[in-house]
Parts: structure tokens; sequence; C-alpha cells
């Protein structure tokens, strides 16, 4: 009996030793053909889906970016048609974890696998060279626009219409951002910052870094706050935008401005804002260096002066300290406020019109 028991558990572990070599080799098998399966058919989708020219751009990489960031980063940009799939691949290919910053040179119509591969060998383009561009907090997309023609990149008009007329349907913080005629597309949402950008850019070289930037910033408290506010997250970056016009100062008088505005906002008073005027000019071409009185009377949508709420749109670009004092208004009656014609860094606030109206009085006078 003996003998038997034995040769029983020897033929029960090579039945045991047998079988696991025989998963191993379906799963080895199943591993391959997946492989080959996402390289043949990713190609295959890269052929069948892409859209638009066959051209080179500069796909930037600020910092070391896990994969699953990358993905969304290469989506954004127009490297690929769908990150979840991009993610999948990856991960049965065993790739990297994380891609290493820099600069690379991609093409529209390579393949998830030469994405990937381009991005994994770590060759950047910065040998090519690369520039670098400083977007200043506020500024509108007039003012980069006169700046890229400046630098000799391609002419004001065409930055200013590809804002408008691109397709940046990616971003999600854009599908809930009304569309109106009189409205500029991407105003408030071209982060300022500094930028690397190939040599000879396109403004959509420049324009989804900035998007980018924005939506890598953006945290989803941002939503909650803004709907515990009463608020939406445009016109959150509406007044942002409006913070911004009109200080530069830290974040404590950001927060003195928002309440003022939340407060008018709340008590059917028009707003108001010299900062708000001094744009719907800027439209029609004209740079107030001082705004006056018979300056209130130009008939735009982003006239708070002329009419109650908020402006049609942003204003401007604003700082991340202008969205978080937009958020996060200061615990204030405010009313009014002006420059301080001691320091004209800075603004007095009030409570009453007597007040401000005397404030306002010594201001004027430090000007006449």
């Amino acid at each position: 009996m003996k003998p038997n028991k034995a040769s029983n558990i020897i033929t029960y572990i090579l039945g045991m030793a047998f079988n696991l070599a025989i998963l191993a080799v379906v799963a080895y098998a199943i591993w391959w053909f997946a492989g080959w399966g996402f390289d043949r058919g990713s190609e295959f989708a890269a052929d069948m889906l892409t859209e638009g020219p066959d051209y080179e751009f500069a796909f930037v990489l600020e910092d070391d970016t896990p994969r699953a960031e990358a993905a969304r980063l290469l989506y954004n940009a127009g490297a690929i048609n769908n990150p979840w799939l991009f993610r999948l691949e990856m991960f049965l290919k065993n790739s990297t974890r994380v891609f290493r910053a820099g600069t690379y040179t991609l093409n529209t119509n390579m393949s998830n696998t030469q994405v990937n591969a381009t991005l994994r060998a770590g060759q950047t383009a910065e040998a090519s060279g690369h520039l670098e561009v400083r977007i200043r907090e506020g500024w509108t997309i007039t003012n980069m626009a006169e700046y890229f023609e400046y630098r000799g990149f391609f002419s004001a008009e065409e930055f200013i219409e590809y804002t408008q007329t691109g397709d940046f349907s990616n971003f999600r913080f854009l599908r809930d951002v009304p569309e109106h005629p009189e409205r500029r597309n991407l105003e408030g949402y071209l982060f300022p910052d500094f930028y690397h950008i190939p040599m000879n850019p396109t403004p959509r070289d420049i324009i989804i870094r900035m998007l980018n930037r924005f939506e890598y910033l953006m945290e989803g408290a941002w939503l909650y706050r803004a709907e515990e506010l009463g608020f939406t997250l445009d016109e959150i970056i509406i007044i942002a935008s409006i913070i911004e016009g009109e200080t530069g100062r830290p974040i404590e008088e950001r927060a003195k401005i928002s309440q003022v505005i939340h407060r008018r906002l709340s008590e059917g008073w028009p707003l108001q804002m010299d900062a708000t005027t001094r744009y719907a000019w800027s439209l029609i071409g004209v740079d107030l260096h001082r705004v006056r009185h018979y300056h209130f009377d130009i008939v735009s949508l982003y006239n708070t002066n002329s009419r109650q709420g908020l402006p049609i749109g942003p204003i401007g670009n604003p700082s991340l300290a202008s969205i978080e004092g937009a958020l996060n208004p200061s615990n204030t009656s405010y009313m009014f406020f002006v420059v301080d014609y001691a320091d004209h860094s800075r603004h007095v606030f009030n409570t009453n019109l007597t007040d401000h109206n005397a404030a306002a009085a010594r201001y004027h006078a430090t000007l006449d």
C-alpha cells in the first residue's frame, strides 16, 4: 500500500507541474498576442482616426510625469486619440511608469506605440533649441497676440482668430463655458506663467500649453467652493479676472475686492468696476490709461457701469492668487473702494458712499 501511495503523490505532483506549465504557456501566448494585437490595432486605429495634416509638433513635459498624467496631456495635445487605450497598452507592455521631463518631437500621425517609444527613449528636442515666453498676470488675448507678433512668431490677428476658431473640446472645463458672439472663447483660461515653446511655434503650440497649465492647477475644490458660493466655475473666473484687473496687490487686498464684488452682486448693485470699462474700450482698439465718467457710456456687455451683474465673460487671464481671492472673499462689509491717493498701488475700502466720495476726491486731486 505504501508504494502505491507514494506513486500517487508523485503522479499528482507531476500532473500539477504539467498543468502549471500549460497555464504559463497559455498566459505567455495571451500576453504576446495582446502586445502584437495592440501594435497592429493602435497603428490601424491611428490610420483610421487621425484627422488633419501630417505635421510635427513639440510636446512638453514640464516635470517627470506619471503614465496616467502623460496620457491626459498627450490626448489634450492631440497626439493620441484615446488616453484610456494608451494607458492600457502601456500597462500590457509593462512600459515605464514615469516619463521624464523634456520637449519631445511628435507627429500627429504617430501610433500609440510610436508615441510611447519616443517618450521612453528620453531623446528630447531641446538640443534643437526652444524658446521661453512669459505670459503676465492679467494679460488679455489681445495683449498676448501683440506680444507674440512682437516676438516674430505669427501675426496678432492669426492668434486671436485661432482662439475663436480652434478646436479645444478635449478640455472638459471649457465645455461648460457659455457661447456668445460678443465673448472671446478662451479669455480667462490662458494661464499666465513661463512657458517653453518650440522654435517657429504655431498659435496652437502656445495655447495648448496654457490650457494644460490651467487644467493642471485646477482643483476639484474650486468647483465645490464655486457651487457653495452660488456660482459656476466660469463666473468665478470672470470675478477673478476683474480682481486681477483692479489690483496687483497680495491676496489680502484681492479678497477684499472679491468681497465688494460678491456683496454688490448679492444686493443687486451694478459692479461699476473700471477694469471692465477699460476692457470694453480695448475691444474696439482704445487703450484707456485713465477712466473718465464719459467712458462709462460705452455700449458693451462687458461694461459693468451701464448694466447689472457680471460682464459676459472674463476681462483678462487671472493669476492663481486672483482665482483664490474670487473663491474666498474676505469677511468684511465693504461696498466701495478707490485707489489710495498716497500709494497708488493699493486701495482704500469703505462701507458707505460719503466716505468713498471723500477718498475718491483725495485721489483725483492728486491727478488733476
